[in-house]
């Protein structure tokens, strides 16, 4: 029986030491290099497709309650008074999240297939991200998910 993961690969926290990519859409980057990629991608993930107006006062944005108000600020100097067309970020979400399991199998901590599976990824493009792009390079090893035990099994170990 194959293993069942509980985590999806879009439920993968962002990592904070996310670095902007060149394949990020122009907002994205734009947004990274006033705030951070990592708050970048927060908004993108909490806003994604949606208009969202920035206030002029920073007390009143929308982005406070996703990157703080230090950084809600900062998107209100540089942003206010614009409606932003938040874009969908997918591919940078999903790069940014699978980055850390991809730095695992770099560091030979965990294998190509157990990455192909908790990233629900087929295993020849695992292969493939991990032999021909320096996708995972720059990336700190995720923490290890740990794998639901089957409780129809003994523990061995206990």
């Amino acid at each position: 029986m194959a293993h069942q993961f509980t985590t999806l690969p879009e439920q993968l926290p962002i990592p904070p030491d996310a670095k902007p990519h060149a394949s990020w859409p122009p907002l994205m980057l734009d947004m990274a290099a006033h705030i951070g990629a990592y708050a970048a991608l927060q908004i993108v993930d909490a806003l994604a497709g949606q208009y969202v107006y920035v206030p002029v006062d920073p007390s009143r944005s929308p982005f406070a309650e996703i990157v703080g108000a230090e950084k809600a600020a900062v998107m209100a100097h540089v942003y206010g008074r614009e409606r932003l067309p938040i874009p969908s970020g997918r591919n940078a979400l999903m790069r940014a999240r699978r980055a850390g399991v991809i730095a695992l199998v770099r560091a030979h901590k965990m294998t190509v297939s157990e990455a192909a599976a908790r990233l629900r990824m087929p295993v020849r493009h695992l292969s493939t991200l991990i032999n021909k792009t320096d996708e995972g390079t720059d990336a700190e090893p995720a923490l290890l998910l740990e794998r639901p035990r089957d409780t129809r099994q003994l523990d061995m170990f206990e």
